[in-house]
């Protein structure tokens, strides 16, 4: 006998299809970070790729060793929000404190952009003037005159962009066990600060250069009209809105912040004494935040921008943030790109810290890496480049080189020792198509030909230009890193 099996109602097939589509739509979205993650932390990437070979990926826990970066924290933005965050290493070398996503690192110059922010704010509600005199809003104090000015007042739009003539300045960090200085100190001068005071050397919106003084003018704007504490406002104005609890302005670190923070590395990997350096100057450097706090601002910048949302400010004063003035800076931020390629980024150095936020608002996307030392900066760039690479970004690409080579007499020519000061030289000399370079105290490195005179090595990234004098004698080199340069003097 056979018996015929009875088909399901279609309503039970339908409900059957339904939920399988729904998991396995579940199952994707989780899945595709889960692979977005993986990407991420085995896809890390060189600054250069030689043409015709494949791009070598490398760990995040291998460069990490690497550099001697003990501790990194990243937080991923996708559809404007926050996809994942994820700590790795310790928040101490040796310690086995593993960083979390609430750790707390330094962001530096990020403080700028949140800054920004809060001066926008005070803008809209008419108490600060962007293109007005800043003299004439101050109250207890006042910017000195000038004669290079040349009738060209600074302005809240010059100082939040850089562009104010002011000198190019990075405001120590001060040890915790040295006096710090009062933020009137440090627009004066005088002691215990280690600055020499806010002056005007060029005329104002003629020239960007990176000045963080500007916005310890802007700090005592934003006290002055106030009249509280800079880390007291900004909590309630700023970091309270936006969802931010893990993050100050109050320097030193308050007892509640220090037992989740991060201690500061130096280039050999040990802690900075006392963990950490204080940054009296709140507005330029002194933030403790996370990656994934600082996503929320970004996210709440882009979402702004966007005309979806208004959290503190509106999108008009979003998009003059966003505006670039000079040499694309725009307030607080970076500009790059154009369209749906547009980005915002800024980066952040201290003592012992890096950071740095990257976020394209058509797109959605965005990031935020924090990491305790001073090595920090190319692990970033390796992260970015990996980041840009799971997701598809127009940016963080490698740029790919060919392998040249030059007759053995020219390389024979730069061979000898340069000193970049008595304590740091170079020995060069060559072997095949490449330079060997030999710093003081590190191990040898490759240096590959980008022309006659330049030259480039690929682990690090760093770039050679060998000078000549009037007779056409090799007399010295420039070292350019990171965008910093440095030029050393041939002794023989």
């Amino acid at each position: 006998m056979i018996f015929k099996r009875k088909k399901p109602p279609v309503c039970c097939f339908l409900l059957a299809v339904s939920a399988v589509f729904f998991l396995s739509r579940c199952e994707t979205s989780g899945s595709l970070t889960r692979k977005r993650i993986k990407a991420v932390e085995k896809g890390l990437l060189k600054t250069v790729v030689f043409k015709g070979m494949t791009p070598e990926r490398m760990k995040l826990s291998e460069r990490m060793q690497f550099y001697r970066v003990p501790g990194v924290s990243i937080a991923v933005i996708d559809k404007h929000a926050v996809e994942w965050a994820k700590g790795y290493g310790e928040e101490r070398a040796g310690a086995g404190i593993p960083v979390k996503p609430d750790t707390l690192f330094q962001a530096a110059s990020v403080s700028q952009s949140v800054t920004a922010l809060e001066v926008m704010r005070l803008v809209e509600q008419g108490e600060v003037l962007l293109d007005k005199d800043v003299n004439r809003q101050l109250r207890s104090w006042n910017l000195p005159k000038s004669s290079v000015m040349n009738g060209e007042n600074v302005t809240p739009r010059f100082l939040l962009s850089h562009t104010a003539g002011l000198a190019s300045f990075k405001i120590s960090g001060y040890p915790p066990a040295k006096p710090m200085p009062a933020l009137i100190d440090i627009l004066r001068g005088r002691t215990p600060s280690s600055s020499p005071g806010v002056y005007v050397y060029e005329k104002p919106g003629t020239q960007m250069r990176y000045a963080e003084l500007g916005y310890a003018v802007l700090q005592q704007l934003v006290e002055d009209i106030e009249e509280r504490p800079f880390h007291g406002l900004m909590k309630t104005a700023v970091l309270d809105p936006l969802r931010m609890a893990q993050s100050t302005f109050e320097v030193p670190l308050p007892d509640i912040f220090r037992t989740r923070a991060a201690a500061g590395h130096d280039r050999q990997g040990d802690p900075l004494e006392g963990g950490w350096f204080h940054y009296p100057v709140a507005a330029a450097s002194g933030l403790w935040s996370t990656p994934s706090d600082i996503a929320r601002f970004a996210i709440d910048v882009m979402v702004t921008g966007l005309g979806r949302s208004r959290t503190i400010i509106t999108p008009e004063s979003i998009r003059v943030m966003l505006t670039p003035q000079l040499r694309g800076t725009g307030f607080g931020f970076e500009i790059n790109g154009k369209g749906k390629n547009m980005s915002f980024l800024q980066r952040g150095e201290n003592e012992g810290f890096q950071c740095c936020l990257v976020a394209y608002p058509s797109l959605g996307q965005g990031a935020v890496i924090m990491v305790n030392s001073d090595n920090g900066g190319y692990l970033i760039d390796e992260i970015l480049r990996s980041i840009s690479d799971a997701y598809k970004w127009p940016d963080f690409i490698p740029t790919t080189k060919t392998y040249y080579r030059l007759d053995p007499s020219i390389y024979a020519r730069y061979e000898g020792i340069y000193e970049l000061n008595p304590d740091y030289r170079l020995e060069i000399t060559h072997e095949d198509y490449y330079l060997i370079v030999q710093p003081t105290g590190q191990a040898p490195t490759r240096f590959f030909v980008e022309s006659p005179t330049r030259f480039f090595s690929v682990d690090p990234y760093t770039e050679i230009r060998f000078l000549k004098d009037e007779t056409g004698r090799v007399a010295g080199l420039e070292l350019t890193q990171r965008g910093q340069t440095s030029r050393a003097r041939k002794i023989d």
